[in-house]
């Protein structure tokens, strides 16, 4: 009896939709081997030579060893993890659908989108195989599927397309717009779906240091649209902003675990154990707006940002605060704002500053 994972490669994996070959890499739990009869989640994720192993720059997910330490640690549920290789230069093209709103021909590269044959490839051909090869549990309230910068973008939509599928989502610094960074020209590259469907579970996050590659407005966007359709917070959906974080395979790998736990955690979240007041501590009367971040993390690890706290402004004369952290800046001074969540407490001066 071994208690340790496995990770096989399938090598040239052929998609007729796309008529292209590529690498598949299956992560198998400590128990695959000597539990014959046990059957398992199954998490998808695109660019799968970079989970496992050294991306071009180095830097892996090591989603793996995420994924062995918190089953050790009964955080989690033992899962099989597939990851789907992109294909290099066809990556873009593979990642974008064309779907209205997604306005692809301004994108800063030449883009011929073919993401409904990626996500018909997925959905029609890896998956298959994976449940018949494999011992899978293959409902869509088992099934999860999670990538990063455009693969963040690609699973949004495949996620919400066609939750008949995929019952649990994590979309990580999702390449929502293309932001030109001399002109500041946003450009829409994701399509706003107007139901609520089916998902148990949503992850969404980002990094603060990611410039204009991903944008906090843009991804915030979308997660208060979730909670407008009527994804319930916490329970079903779950937002981070991580205020270090830059667009890197080594900073999606250091917040892996809270998105794992959000996806298959195997019970009630822990306690908390701090809350964190981040972002705003200036604002201008006539600058652009400014949201205020509190992170709330829990005894297990589990780190999100709170969505809809109880603030409190000492001096309301000089600014306010929506219940989404927004600041509204009245008259030039200073005050002290307060966040309240799960009863704990966190405090920062705000500056307002301009004519």
């Amino acid at each position: 009896m071994t208690n340790e994972s496995t990770i096989l490669r399938i090598e040239s994996f052929y998609s007729a939709a796309l008529d292209n070959r590529r690498d598949l890499f299956v992560y198998l739990p400590p128990s695959y081997r000597h539990d014959t009869v046990k059957r398992y989640p199954v998490l998808y994720m695109h660019d799968g030579q970079n989970i496992f192993h050294p991306a071009f720059n180095g830097y892996s997910w090591n989603v793996h060893m995420a994924v062995d330490r918190l089953t050790a640690e009964g955080l989690m549920e033992e899962i099989i993890v597939v990851g789907i290789s992109n294909m290099g230069m066809e990556r873009a093209d593979e990642f974008t659908h064309d779907l209205e709103g997604v306005l692809y021909p301004s994108d800063k590269v030449p883009i011929r989108p073919k993401g409904l044959l990626y996500e018909s490839f997925v959905i029609g051909e890896v998956k298959p195989y994976i449940d018949s090869v494999f011992r899978t549990k293959a409902g869509p309230a088992h099934t999860a599927l999670m990538g990063s910068s455009r693969g963040g973008q690609v699973t949004y939509h495949i996620g919400f397309r066609r939750p008949d599928v995929f019952g649990k989502l994590a979309i990580v610094s999702p390449y929502f717009y293309c932001v030109d960074p001399e002109t500041s020209t946003e450009v829409p590259l994701l399509h706003i779906f107007r139901q609520k469907q089916p998902i148990s579970r949503i992850w969404i996050d980002l990094g603060g240091r990611e410039g204009t590659l991903v944008m906090e407005k843009h991804v915030r966007a979308v997660a208060e649209q979730l909670l407008e359709l009527g994804y319930a917070e916490h329970d079903e959906l779950a937002y981070y902003c991580d205020p270090d974080a830059e667009h890197v395979e080594k900073d999606w790998a250091a917040r892996l675990a809270s998105p794992l736990m959000h996806l298959f955690g195997t019970g009630v979240r822990a306690d908390l154990r701090s809350l964190t007041l981040y972002g705003c501590e200036e604002v201008s009367l006539d600058g652009p707006a400014c949201r205020l971040n509190p992170v709330a993390e829990h005894a297990d690890g589990f780190t999100r940002s709170v969505l809809r706290p109880a603030y409190t402004v000492a001096d309301h004369t000089v600014l306010d605060v929506r219940e989404d952290g927004t600041i509204l800046p009245k008259l030039r001074g200073e005050t002290a704002v307060t966040v309240e969540y799960g009863g704990l407490s966190a405090s920062k001066i705000v500056r307002v500053s301009g004519e």
